[in-house]
């Protein structure tokens, strides 16, 4: 998180201040300390920009490039479906019962589903990880029970264990998914996420078909608006998370080539 937009021109605005305020505090103007101003402009202005729709849009569609809305129904027939964590929450009320729901990218799920009765494949893998609550079930042992409600045989289920990262979740899965003699899958994540986990599922020698969902964009109903230009709190988590991405591309090629 500290190599993330936010943090770092935040870093940066605060450092910038902090040597314009000793500046003052020995006597010399503010232009005195033109380190510390171009420090604090900087950052302020980086902060600026990054928290405006206009370019959290700009960076969204750059890293969703290439992977466009798909009818499930479209998708050549594979061996599996493989779903990947990050759309659960939990929480525990006043009488100790743990509730369940969905949050992040819960389009994940009913995207994965819609290709399941679609006929595309007749296993559906779910990944995930394990909320920090006591008693709570792993994300993907919870969307396989709800696979079971939604009318999918037990038999065409399967539950990776719990993840922390993608990589880690891939392992889990793969290693679940060779058992049942699974070479060709459907990749359902969000579209944002899409180059990266299909790289890493390439790297365990699976041929991929990907399913992108859970799009941060309209596509082609984007227009312009005046109002891109307001900053907002969901433009600069929109660019911290597509900073993320990208970060971790960078990151599995580096450590798995």
């Amino acid at each position: 998180m500290l190599f993330m937009p936010s943090a770092v021109l935040i870093g940066c605005t605060a450092l910038g201040l902090l040597l314009v305020m000793r500046a003052w505090k020995r006597g010399r103007a503010p232009r005195q300390a033109p380190l510390g101003c171009l420090l604090a402009f900087a950052g302020a202005f980086g902060l600026y920009v990054a928290s405006t729709p206009i370019a959290a849009r700009a960076v969204i569609q750059l890293t969703e490039s290439g992977f466009g809305p798909i009818d499930p129904g479209s998708l050549p027939k594979a061996d599996a479906i493989v779903v990947l964590g990050g759309g659960m929450g939990a929480t525990v009320g006043e009488d100790g019962i743990v509730h369940l729901y969905a949050r992040g990218a819960p389009d994940r799920f009913e995207t994965a589903l819609r290709a399941w009765r679609a006929g595309r494949a007749p296993l559906i893998a779910f990944g995930g990880g394990a909320p920090n609550v006591p008693c709570a079930p792993t994300e993907g042992a919870w969307n396989r029970m709800r696979a079971w409600e939604r009318g999918v045989p037990t038999e065409a289920t399967l539950a990776g264990p719990a993840a922390q990262y993608t990589t880690d979740e891939s392992d889990g899965l793969v290693r679940a998914l060779r058992e049942r003699g699974v070479t060709r899958i459907i990749l359902c994540t969000s579209a944002t996420h899409m180059r990266r986990a299909m790289r890493i599922y390439q790297l365990h020698g699976l041929e991929i078909t990907p399913l992108p969902c859970d799009f941060l964009t309209r596509g082609a109903a984007e227009t312009f608006s005046w109002g891109g230009f307001i900053p907002r709190g969901e433009a600069l988590w929109q660019f911290d998370l597509c900073a993320k991405e990208w970060l971790g591309r960078l990151s599995v090629w580096l450590t798995r080539g």
